[in-house]
């Protein structure tokens, strides 16, 4: 029996390389073979059990690999081509019909991707996959794969962006820089807006001034709404972008919005918890609230275009890059405090 080498989560805190029978495709379908993993948010929250998710786990959904097979039907990729894969997208009920992918209803009706008894997020620290020929995106032959693996956060914030309508000039708060608040800052910028960035940490703080930002502010040493309102002539900001997943900052971003402000709750919550909030603000000032999840089709495409024309920097997001054999050194790299993303490469 032909394998494929995986790394899964057995139980909170422990990892386990095993062996899994290489999948076998079908019409439609291709054979990715992963090149490079990074070591997403939810991975990494899975392993320490922060994150409740039914073990036994595979993730990796943020990687890049080589097409090593075809199934009959597949146009648009071949074998050797370097692509990524997207989200598993049905495309054919309803939401993924009208580009509303990220809510797509009918993804656990899938085949699943690898031959493995437990939960599939993604699977791409598996070596290999089967995966639907529209779920695959290639990639062009000169891009480096370790850069290409991060398409999928950068098409996520893509999306954030997206919905949260930015106009030449306004003024857009970006709450944490983090992997997600500088993609954002990045995408931001692109769109004519002065960013603004609320970061206490002194490394994160230069690499937002080294990245173009108007200004930065210390959360923890002034008053964050006080200085938004000098800095706009007392209107504040016209949107927020909330990477922290904290009730405390919910509670406070609405204090920084401007009339017609738009507030895109990014940060994703590991439980869930009741956060006050003033409706009536909501109503007087034209507040919009705009959730924001995943990245539809399009706007993993949009994010291929931007790595492949070398429009964003991935260098300044990837901390660490560990063979797959020291897999479990990577996942304990990856959750120490202040990591951008770690890579796995097989």
């Amino acid at each position: 029996m032909e394998i494929s080498k995986a790394l899964v989560v057995e139980s909170v805190n422990h990892l386990k390389f095993v062996d899994l029978p290489k999948p076998k495709i079908g019409d439609f379908e291709v054979l990715f073979k992963t090149q490079y993993c990074s070591l997403c948010t939810v991975d990494r929250r899975t392993y320490k059990g922060t994150r409740k998710k039914k073990l036994p786990f595979l993730g990796g959904h943020e990687c890049s690999g080589i097409i090593e097979e075809v199934g009959d039907g597949v146009v648009g990729v071949k074998a050797g081509d370097k692509a990524i894969f997207t989200s598993g997208y049905c495309m054919q009920c309803e939401l993924d019909r009208t580009n509303h992918g990220t809510q797509c209803n009918k993804k656990s009706e899938m085949p699943p991707r690898a031959v493995f008894d437990g939960t599939i997020l993604g699977g791409g620290l598996s070596e290999y996959l089967a995966i639907p020929a529209w779920q695959v995106i290639k990639v062009p032959d000169d891009v480096d794969l370790k850069y290409a693996c991060l398409t999928e956060p950068l098409a996520c914030c893509i999306h954030s962006i997206r919905k949260s309508r930015i106009k030449i000039g306004e003024t857009v708060l970006i709450i944490g820089l983090g992997i997600m608040g500088y993609f954002q800052l990045k995408l931001a910028l692109m769109q004519g807006a002065r960013v603004i960035v609320s970061e206490p940490d002194p490394k994160r703080q230069k690499k937002a001034l080294e990245s173009g930002v108007w200004a930065v502010l210390d959360p923890t040493q002034e008053d964050l709404a006080q200085r938004i309102h000098q800095l706009t002539n007392g209107l504040g900001a016209d949107v927020v972008i909330n990477t922290i997943p904290a009730s405390s900052i919910w509670m406070s971003c609405f204090d920084m919005l401007a009339p017609y402000g738009r507030l895109i709750a990014y940060s994703s919550q590991d439980e869930k918890k009741g956060i006050p909030v003033d409706f009536g603000q909501i109503h007087g000032k034209k507040f919009e609230i705009i959730g924001t999840l995943n990245p539809n089709l399009d706007d993993n495409d949009a994010a291929v275009k931007l790595i492949s024309y070398g429009m964003i920097d991935m260098e300044q997001v990837i901390d660490e890059i560990y063979p797959f054999d020291q897999g479990k050194q990577a996942f304990d790299k990856a959750c120490e405090p202040g990591m951008y993303r770690v890579l796995i490469s097989y």
